[in-house]
């Protein structure tokens, strides 16, 4: 016998309040960022976080897919340059018009015929994959709309603080807001989003180089979240670690995961700072830690922010003063397992 459950007011209520309630961990977007959560695409994921790289090393990475791209672009052309004529001369074998591609059959053995065939086929079947596999590259890191690779770093340049805007690939909102297990239950958040935003992972990889097989990057987004920051429209730290998600009845959610590392960073940080003067005092170099707190306080405190070129900056004077007083600076920061992050150590 069938079992029919009673449909009551408050499974009702609990219905409606799952449909219009984000789930753990998700929250709605801020009213500030709608004009630039209509620049995406609402059936994918969006992650978007700040690539605090030094613009130099920016600028090596950008060079190689440059110096690649290119390579192929020009390839290509000269392929295109002296292949052309020869398909011209197939062309006139179809319709019927001289060419000297044309084979006398009674003037070549089967070998030579055979050897004719395969030599051409070679050709239609190298072109073929050119054209279907490899002109794709530079044809999107060029001309790619509404916004390739060279124009992002066109009108973005290199800056040590840049917008990093990731989408999903071939997966999306529906996957991970629409299924059974929703949010944070969903086997797409646990094998997806948690190893995209692993605060190591982030810190070691550049914003170019987090293209794989589950996020791609969106260079139209980043392009204008950068115009909307240089407008006074949004912060930049309203694009610090989020994840962005779309829905049907709740509109945009976001998951501000940067709020959840502020913690753990700041735990990291005292821990590091902690083994580093428990380090210089069993040198007898406890001194040695003050003076580099004073010259963090010194240097922050002047007028201006204390970005990352004043960090930098900073960081060579704690170094001079280190190796003046006879401590391997590389050596110990390395001993208590990197520096990255901690006030006056921005590399």
């Amino acid at each position: 016998m069938v079992t029919v459950k009673r449909i009551t007011t408050q499974h009702v209520k609990d219905w409606e309040t799952r449909r219009i309630t984000p789930p753990a961990p998700f929250t709605a977007a801020h009213e500030r960022m709608k004009p630039f959560l209509k620049l995406l695409d609402p059936s994918k994921v969006y992650i978007t976080h700040i690539d605090r790289f030094p613009s130099a090393f920016k600028k090596q990475i950008f060079l190689v897919p440059v110096i690649l791209n290119l390579s192929i672009f020009i390839a290509l052309a000269w392929r295109a340059y002296a292949i052309l004529p020869w398909y011209g001369q197939v062309l006139n074998l179809f319709v019927g018009n001289p060419s000297r591609l044309a084979v006398e059959r009674d003037l070549h053995s089967k070998a030579g015929l055979v050897w004719i065939v395969v030599r051409r086929s070679f050709n239609f079947m190298l072109d073929f994959v050119l054209i279907r596999f490899i002109a794709s590259w530079p044809v999107s890191f060029f001309f790619e709309q509404p916004c390739s690779p060279v124009v992002w770093r066109w009108r973005v340049g290199f800056r040590n603080e840049e917008i990093v805007v990731r989408e999903s690939r071939r997966w999306g909102s529906q996957e991970l807001l629409a299924g059974v297990k929703t949010g944070k239950e969903s086997p797409f958040f646990k094998t997806r989003i948690l190893p995209a935003i692993d605060r190591m992972w982030i810190r070691e990889k550049s914003g170019y180089m987090m293209m794989n097989g589950d996020w791609d990057l969106d260079f139209y987004a980043m392009t204008e979240a950068h115009r909307f920051v240089d407008q006074n429209k949004l912060e930049l730290k309203d694009f610090e670690k989020t994840i962005l998600a779309h829905t049907e009845g709740m509109g945009w959610v976001a998951w501000r995961a940067h709020e959840l590392d502020t913690g753990m960073e700041e735990e990291e940080q005292r821990k590091k700072i902690m083994k580093l003067k428990d380090k210089l005092t069993l040198m007898g170099k406890e001194s040695l830690f003050f003076r580099w707190i004073e010259i963090v306080q010194y240097e922050s405190g002047k007028p201006g922010d204390f970005d990352s070129k004043r960090q930098v900056e900073t960081m060579e004077i704690i170094k001079r003063e280190f190796e003046r007083q006879g401590v391997d600076f590389e050596k110990l920061v390395q001993e208590v397992g990197g520096l990255d992050g901690t006030p006056g150590m921005q590399t």
